[in-house]
């Protein structure tokens, strides 16, 4: 399975105060995590409350997860660029000021027994290979094939809807992707 990660870039919160909020949930399942940040009086537990969600979201939207089976692997939190500032102090003097920026990386995983039950799910689904009967080949020769039954990966009303996303698969979306501005 592949990770479920979700990235908040450029948070103007400094990477200390993040990293307080980021330890209290690292390693607990996503309901509990939520809780605490619902409940958390810290400026950074509102974005990171954000990001979990984004990353629930995602898990169950592209992987078909389901939200009570994932914890918090890994959450971590990197400093970002700083901008630099100017106050001014007696005697005609200025003293810089940094205000400083937040990276956080935050990775999702399911339940180690939940991923033992999806395994054996995904084994027991698995395509099965079928022989055939003998069919005459154009020289009159007999030989074995062996037929690939598949499970249906795609509905017809997917196909349809990736129809109409054109040849360059969706190149018109492209320019709203590019100017769109993330909100926190």
């Amino acid at each position: 399975m592949p990770a479920i990660t979700a990235k908040l870039n450029h948070l103007r919160i400094a990477p200390r105060k993040v990293r307080a909020v980021a330890d209290i949930i690292r390693g607990q399942d996503v309901d509990m995590a939520k809780a605490q940040l619902k409940y958390l009086a810290r400026s950074s537990a509102r974005p990171l409350e954000k990001l979990l969600n984004s990353a629930v979201a995602g898990a169950k939207h592209n992987l078909g997860l389901d939200e009570s089976y994932l914890y918090i692997k890994e959450i971590v939190v990197d400093e970002g660029m700083k901008l630099k500032r100017f106050k001014p102090k007696g005697f005609g003097m200025t003293m810089p000021i940094q205000k400083k920026t937040s990276h956080v990386r935050l990775v999702l995983d399911e339940l180690p027994e939940q991923k033992k039950k999806r395994k054996e799910a995904l084994l027991a689904n698995r395509p099965k290979f079928e022989e055939t009967k003998k069919e005459e080949a154009v020289k009159g020769e007999t030989e074995e094939k062996k037929v690939r039954t598949e499970p249906k990966l795609r509905s017809e009303k997917e196909m349809s809807r990736g129809s109409k996303r054109g040849a360059f698969g969706g190149m018109k979306t492209l320019g709203r992707k590019l100017f769109r501005r993330k909100s926190i």
